[in-house]
């Protein structure tokens, strides 16, 4: 249970931050390092018994997030309205089970906002059945591909290059997707860092240029859908320009995918799969 606050009474918190073991590179060198990524965890939030909400979160403060969630929805229009919220009687913090006042519930949860296609006997799930879930219906990315240093920062030029709203308006995100010689096959830009790479997928699709497609950069972080999505249409080598999260890097190392975060000024941090990328 949570107090009025929102307090967790539950000790079981895990913690927002990993460290995992890196090869950062610059123009002067490289070497390998440990680094500290943020940890990216599914949660479950149950509204009156029923799946309302799956969604990826960083750990802790589930609580509150379940109940601003409700709010936002127009589940509740004050705290007043809850008759309780609770981690799952497990005491996982991967599902929150949300209790409306009586009052409140005849309006029923128009559903789960993100479905998934496996039911798990866990109350709660966890970050490894996930990624084993998207292993078993992805097959692992061969090796084929090894790129120097020098031409991802080509590529990273060429993305930045095609952010024409980018320039106008400073809001969007882009994605971009290249053959094995760095020639782009796709590009797209959107406000939301998922629409602009499904809209490159897209285009990878329409073009019918699937079996080329060998590269992908984005300019946000690197979480486990961007892994997840890439990972599908067969990418080798993935780089962002921002962080990848813990699921993200344990994901890409599962199919065999080379994630590259912190893409930007000559510089970058390799986090999986390291010898697709060479000096």
């Amino acid at each position: 249970m949570a107090d009025q606050d929102g307090s967790e009474k539950s000790n079981v918190i895990p913690d927002d931050r990993l460290e995992v073991s890196i090869v950062r590179w610059t123009r002067s060198g490289s070497n390998t390092e440990r680094d500290t990524v943020s940890v990216e965890e599914p949660l479950e939030v149950f509204v009156d018994g029923q799946p309302f909400y799956l969604t990826m979160r960083s750990p802790g403060e589930e609580l509150v997030l379940a109940a601003g969630l409700c709010f936002s929805e127009g589940l509740i229009e004050s705290i007043d309205d809850l008759d309780g919220i609770n981690f799952c009687k497990d005491v996982s913090t991967n599902r929150i089970n949300v209790y409306r006042s009586a009052a409140k519930k005849t309006q029923v949860p128009q559903g789960v906002k993100q479905k998934r296609s496996t039911t798990y006997s866990s109350c709660g799930i966890c970050g490894k059945e996930l990624v084993d879930d998207i292993v078993g219906a992805t097959q692992k990315i061969p090796m084929k591909t090894i790129l120097p240093i020098s031409k991802l920062i080509e590529l990273e030029d060429a993305l930045g290059a095609g952010q024409l709203a980018y320039r106008l308006t400073g809001g969007t995100h882009a994605a971009a997707v290249f053959d094995a010689s760095g020639t782009m096959l796709a590009h797209a830009e959107d406000v939301g860092r998922h629409n602009a790479l499904d809209k490159v997928i897209g285009k990878i699709l329409f073009a019918r240029k699937r079996e080329e497609a060998v590269i992908a950069l984005l300019t946000s972080r690197l979480s486990y859908e961007m892994v997840q999505k890439t990972a599908r249409l067969g990418i080798e080598i993935l780089a962002g320009a921002s962080a990848p999260t813990s699921l993200g890097i344990q994901l890409a190392e599962a199919v065999n995918l080379t994630l590259v975060g912190f893409l930007r000024a000559n510089r970058g941090n390799i986090y999986s799969c390291t010898e697709r990328i060479v000096r």
